[in-house]
């Protein structure tokens, strides 16, 4: 048998060591790169897998982010996870884990487009343009990861671990970044989601107030038929019945009494002059002739006139408009300055402005008076009067007034037919 001396045996001792080292390191280091993608994949994962399917079963968004940050410190080993909102020109604090409470400081506009477009940061960076967000750290070493979308930021992932610890991996900061985006997109949804629903609350609440509307137009129109009807019967319909009765005692006098038959006579051309009064009257106060035959600056001129209050019109360039259109500003006007000569007080003064801006007619009434407050003082029958009657064109109304400064009514309407010149 060949002896085998005792250099070679310690080379073959040296060599398997150093291949049991190698073995030994090669397994270490996958280990730790599993247990590094596990982790990984552990925080990205809850975000794939959970964070759609939450938000689908309309779980609050303040909720599914705190229980990713809880995922994301445990799979990172974080002392502390957080996530930061932007709205109007300031970050705040929305969640964190452990609890921290809220915190709050602004941005300007070129500071929230720097920090948007920024990559994954640490503390140097957070110096110059998130100082505020360093606050109370005690020297930790953070890990921020800015949350936008379509260049917009939405706010901030902060990922910390206490000083003295080790930093976090090189892997974090992809990690934070497919968080970031995925929040990103979580958060723009839900803040579309929320503008619907609002939008979809006002739809509701513009198609309520409508509805009402409508439906005290409705009563009111029958109320004016009733009125119409009530002030024919009682007015113009008795002087034509003492017209008749009168016409026919004249007849049947003037063979016999001619001077009675001659004074009846006289009396009955009183009597059709005060009914043509009364036709003028109610014809007036069912459309006025004149704002059907030169439209709404005559007529309101012609209104001015006989206004309470001293009461200037300025309605130069405008043209004429579909007849409802007319009629709704026209009696809309009038309403006001009947409140303001009601209200105004002593010494007080209005002015009717009407012009066409574009697409759209405006007037405003706005008198010189008392004023009131807005808060305290009950919409009454007048005010709902002519918010329903601009808004059965389409338009909107609008009341400004404070006691001691005056009452202002205006009003826009779009103009949903053509304008006719006049």
């Amino acid at each position: 048998m060949p002896r085998i001396d005792t250099g070679t045996l310690l080379l073959g001792a040296i060599l398997a060591a150093m291949a049991v080292a190698t073995v030994a390191y090669v397994a270490v280091t996958a280990i730790r790169g599993q247990r590094r993608d596990a982790a990984r994949l552990g925080a990205i994962g809850y975000v794939r897998s959970s964070f759609a399917s939450r938000l689908d079963r309309t779980i609050p968004l303040s909720e599914v982010l705190r229980d990713m940050t809880e995922s994301l410190r445990r799979n990172l080993g974080l002392d502390a996870a957080e996530v930061w909102t932007a709205s109007n020109g300031a970050l705040e604090r929305m969640v964190s884990d452990p609890e921290r409470g809220p915190a709050r400081f602004p941005l300007t506009g070129s500071e929230e487009s720097i920090v948007a477009h920024a990559p994954v940061s640490g503390i140097a960076w957070a110096k110059v343009w998130l100082p505020a967000v360093l606050a109370e750290r005690n020297g930790a070493t953070i890990r921020i990861a800015p949350v936008s979308h379509t260049g917009h930021l939405l706010g901030l992932i902060v990922a910390e671990r206490r000083a003295g610890a080790p930093a976090l991996p090189a892997e974090a900061d992809a990690t934070l970044k497919e968080l970031a985006r995925e929040v990103g997109v979580a958060i723009n949804n839900a803040r579309l989601d929320s503008a619907l629903e609002a939008t979809l609350e006002d739809l509701r609440q513009h198609a309520e107030a409508l509805e009402a509307s409508r439906a005290r137009v409705v009563v009111a129109a029958d109320a004016e038929r009733r009125r119409i009807e009530r002030d024919i019967h009682d007015g113009v319909q008795q002087y034509l019945v003492a017209i008749s009765v009168k016409a026919r005692l004249a007849r049947q006098m003037s063979d016999h009494d001619p001077a009675r038959s001659g004074r009846l006579l006289e009396e009955l051309g009183q009597d059709i002059s005060k009914a043509l009064d009364e036709l003028r009257t109610l014809a007036h106060g069912i459309y006025p002739p004149l704002l059907a035959s030169e439209g709404l600056g005559a007529a309101m001129v012609a209104a001015a006139r006989r206004a309470v209050i001293p009461t200037q019109v300025h309605a130069d360039g405008i043209g004429r408009y579909a007849p409802e259109l007319e009629a709704a500003v026209y009696f809309c006007c009038l309403e006001a300055l009947q409140n303001a000569g009601k209200y105004a007080g002593e010494g007080a003064a209005a002015t009717v402005r009407i012009h066409q801006d574009g697409d759209t007619l405006v007037f405003e009434v706005a008198d010189s008076g008392a004023g009131f407050d807005l808060k305290t003082h009950p919409r009454g029958a007048g005010m709902t009067n002519m918010m329903d009657r601009v808004g059965a064109v389409g338009g909107t109304l609008r009341v400004d007034s404070n006691p001691g400064r005056g009452t202002t009514v205006s009003a826009t309407i779009p103009l949903r037919t053509a304008v006719t010149e006049s």
